[in-house]
């Protein structure tokens, strides 16, 4: 059985990380495949009087370091096959991190292999689905040491709710630190702006992973002659160039030359700007922008 389960999440995951390497996030990512007994123990113990049905037999979790990164991944994952999506409603007197979790079906020609890889006897409690859980790198970090040393063992914190509640207080502080972190790279997007260091300006803005180590020659000589371009970049929803990023599946080369050349084609339309794309590069974003 888990042999046969974890090539097929092998495959989910590779599909997830050529989508997110494509478009440039920082992310980390794991998977697990759930054991027979850890089925035995929810549908023959926890649910034993209970017609639940899993359906997080595959589960992946997708790290990434910026909070707005989550935001795009929620959009992209929940325009898919979603089943169920959770994500928890915060509110202004309750800290604690916020949960997505997306359940999608599993694509259709991985189904058959899925169910017969299924113990027999627990085969009509499992739907043929799995779990993507999207978290931050700090609100995992918390996640991880509450649900070991809290949630599984909450006896040892019978009668210790004030280190209860300072645990719970330490996610609050991480959360600034994520507001503090996004607020700080925007700030120096804008004094490179300011000081027309253009390369900086997309690194701090945007905080992706690029393949190229400056803008070329010519187009930083552009912009410097057109700051209302830059300025136009600089003022773009970076969710609206990652959700382009994540949803069209052609190659994309993450340099700085084709971030840009991608969002004048996306949000300026700038004509002499498109003149200035080489010949290899017209020809990806076409590609690109076409699949």
């Amino acid at each position: 059985m888990q042999n046969a389960l974890e090539n097929i999440t092998a495959q989910l995951v590779s599909e997830i990380s050529d989508s997110l390497t494509r478009c440039g996030l920082m992310y980390r990512i794991f998977s697990r495949v759930k054991t027979e007994s850890s089925l035995r123990h929810k549908l023959e113990v926890k649910y034993a009087d209970k017609k639940v049905q899993i359906q997080d037999m595959i589960g992946i979790r997708i790290v990434v370091y910026f909070q707005d990164d989550v935001d795009a991944l929620a959009l992209f994952y929940s325009a898919g096959d979603v089943v169920k999506k959770s994500i928890d409603e915060l509110d202004s007197s309750t800290f604690r991190p916020q949960r997505l979790n997306i359940t999608s079906r599993i694509p259709a020609g991985l189904v058959d292999e899925f169910t017969s890889a299924l113990p027999e006897r627990f085969r009509d409690r499992i739907e043929p689905t799995f779990e993507i859980q999207i978290r931050t790198v700090f609100s995992e970090g918390w996640h991880e040491v509450e649900h070991d040393l809290r949630y599984k063992c909450k006896e040892d914190w019978a009668g210790c709710e004030s280190y209860s509640r300072t645990l719970n207080g330490l996610i609050a502080t991480l959360e600034t630190a994520e507001w503090n972190m996004k607020a700080l790279f925007a700030d120096m997007a804008r004094h490179n702006f300011g000081h027309s260091n253009y390369t900086a300006m997309l690194r701090n803005k945007f905080h992706l992973k690029f393949c190229s180590e400056a803008l070329s020659d010519d187009l930083d000589a552009y912009l410097k002659d057109k700051r209302h371009l830059a300025e136009a970049v600089l003022n773009t929803d970076r969710l609206i160039v990652i959700c382009t990023l994540l949803t069209h599946k052609a190659d994309f080369k993450m340099t700085y030359d084709n971030l840009f050349f991608l969002i004048n084609r996306i949000e300026m339309m700038d004509m002499e700007l498109m003149d200035m794309e080489p010949e290899d590069t017209k020809l990806m974003l076409n590609n690109f922008l076409n699949s």
